[in-house]
């Protein structure tokens, strides 16, 4: 008998495929490392587009609840590991919103199961932004901590947060990210189809 629970196989293949796309999404980001623009406008939606593809074999496979949760939940202790604390709250805080989206027959419909996907690579998005809107203070004493004094600290803040926060800027990388989310999540609808179901995967 089906359940709409996960059981262990499943727990198991939730957490090694939503750590392909973690290591998916890393790969991804090294080369726009180093430039503001590209990492701002492009790597958060490059990421949804790849990993589109193993996102829907992954709630193909694992149609039930607490896969939503796993997903960001996992992304989010990435980024606690890597040092961002706030980024971590985000998304452990989306893994709940993403759980609820799913229920009562979310996986069944055709565009339920992308809003998922696409919420959590446009909060990869605005997690410097968000940061900037509600922590700026922290930035600033992690600068004068580094030898700044506040003047120059607040000053060096206030132009980073000149281009993560101009509206403009948040409205690009937001519909960039939402539509290269949505054609990687089409485009594994359509290898789901074409390749994934003939070859059994799915």
């Amino acid at each position: 008998m089906k359940t709409k629970f996960l059981n262990l196989k499943d727990f198991v293949l939730v957490i090694v495929l939503s750590c392909l796309m973690i290591g998916i999404g890393y790969l991804i980001m090294l080369p726009f490392a180093a430039n503001m623009q590209l990492l701002y406008f492009l790597e958060p939606g490059l990421i949804g587009l790849v990993n589109g593809i193993i996102y829907v074999l992954l709630i193909r496979k694992c149609p039930k609840v607490g896969t939503q949760f796993i997903i960001a939940v996992l992304y989010g202790t990435y980024m606690l590991i890597m040092g961002s604390v706030y980024a971590a709250v985000y998304f452990y805080i989306l893994a709940i919103i993403n759980e609820l989206i799913m229920l009562k027959g979310g996986y069944e419909g055709k565009v339920r199961p992308a809003v998922p996907h696409v919420l959590m690579w446009c909060l990869n998005a605005m997690g410097s932004t968000l940061n900037l809107f509600l922590f700026r203070g922290s930035y600033v004493k992690i600068y004068m901590d580094l030898g700044m004094d506040e003047a120059a600290a607040t000053t060096a803040v206030n132009q980073t947060a000149q281009f993560w926060c101009a509206p403009q800027n948040i409205l690009i990388s937001l519909c960039v990210t939402a539509v290269l989310c949505v054609v990687g999540y089409l485009l594994g609808v359509k290898m789901l189809s074409k390749h994934f179901k003939p070859a059994g995967v799915a």
